[in-house]
């Protein structure tokens, strides 16, 4: 192997999965070096991103309590977000690690993948995790300090021009006696390359009363992080859809347009959520009630474009499913069902592909998203 040129003992290394490499680096001196260069961590993102069986892989998000059905080890008082990588061709789980929160019944948000980092936000915190490395980074407190009664939504993406991972945090007030006791919504930032909070120069609009929606789906899109949010205009009581989105590269916030038809909220019992959809920004529309099984997903075929928007697909399902948790390849969709398992739904042959369930404990799919691996470093990135 001494005589195996660099560049093309590299070009091996780089195809092999991060756990293997963290071994390697254990090998010998130059070795370890090789893993750590900069270049290779780049060479190796896009060399094994691209990896058809390693994209099979998907991200499962979930919520634990104990069941009473069966013993555990969870004591009574646990609840415990999980995260596991689920390959869909082998049908086989990896459990990866545990967030747990004692005596609390409060769910996980994660954001992600860019280049294998994740953002995780619970109430009490938010953190950079690299999954694969078991890194964490937990991100400084606010120097600006939200109203109490204050709520959060939140946003992650990437900067390639900067090579800066960002989170961005709109507060916004969400008891109606604080509106005059706190400050008009603010946009916050989160710099990676410097690990510290900004106030953005831009601020959510504060004419008329603005909801916010989070996506339990990936929203990240073309450098913008998206939003769906329903304005109420004072004496009218009807609700009219819109999208916010902030840019990663110049962190400005703008607005999109729904398709023309979806834009004021006609039946309450109808949820709007956003996603991405090959790398385009969609819009899923299914029904609230679950004796009614269909859902329409919507593209914007151009970004720019407010009258892009194209009713894609409309499916109609048999009944005991309860939403879609996102999209996959080749026509497929993740699926929850009301029983809680995880269904992989062809929609050109209407073939349910997988299912996927936990026994001996009442787990809950909060989400489910593409697992990434990458040997990027969340610490010590400034």
């Amino acid at each position: 192997m001494m005589n195996i040129p660099t560049d093309v003992f590299a070009n091996i290394l780089c195809r092999l999965p991060v756990k293997s490499l963290k071994r390697f680096q254990c090998v010998c001196k130059s070795w370890y070096e090789l893993i750590k260069n900069p270049n290779f961590i780049i060479q190796h993102l896009h060399q094994y991103s691209n990896n058809k069986n390693v994209s099979e892989n998907c991200l499962l998000v979930t919520h634990t309590t104990p069941c009473r059905c069966h013993p555990t080890h969870l004591e009574p008082a646990d609840h415990v977000n999980s995260l596991y990588a689920y390959n869909m061709e082998e049908d086989v789980s990896l459990h990866l690690l545990d967030l747990p929160y004692r005596d609390e019944k409060l769910y996980l948000d994660i954001f992600g993948p860019c280049n294998g980092i994740y953002c995780l936000h619970h109430l009490r915190s938010i953190m950079l995790v690299n999954v694969a490395l078991r890194e964490f980074q937990v991100l400084p407190e606010l120097s600006i300090q939200p109203h109490r009664c204050s709520m959060k939504n939140v946003g992650f993406g990437f900067d390639p021009k900067t090579n800066d991972y960002k989170v961005v945090l709109i507060v916004s007030c969400g008891h109606k006696e604080a509106q005059t006791l706190c400050f008009p919504r603010q946009v916050l930032v989160y710099s990676s390359s410097c690990n510290s909070w900004r106030k953005a120069d831009d601020t959510v609009p504060p004419s008329v009363d603005v909801s916010i929606t989070k996506s339990s789906i990936n929203t990240y899109v073309k450098g913008n992080f998206h939003w769906l949010v329903a304005y109420f205009v004072p004496g009218d009581v009807t609700a009219y859809y819109r999208v916010l989105c902030f840019s990663m590269f110049d962190e400005v916030l703008r607005e999109m347009g729904l398709p023309s038809c979806l834009t004021v909220v006609q039946d309450e019992d109808i949820v709007y959520e956003l996603a991405s959809y090959n790398g385009s920004l969609s819009l899923i529309v299914y029904p609230f009630k679950q004796q009614e099984q269909w859902f329409d997903v919507w593209v914007k075929q151009d970004y720019d474009d407010d009258d892009s928007w194209t009713k894609l697909l409309s499916i109609s399902l048999v009944t005991g499913f309860l939403k879609p948790m996102g999209f996959w390849r080749d026509g497929q969709f993740l699926l929850e069902d009301c029983s809680g398992q995880l269904v992989l739904y062809d929609q050109s042959t209407h073939n349910i592909k997988k299912n996927l369930c936990f026994y001996g404990l009442d787990r809950y799919f909060s989400q489910a998203i593409f697992y990434s691996e990458s040997l990027v470093s969340v610490i010590d990135r400034g």
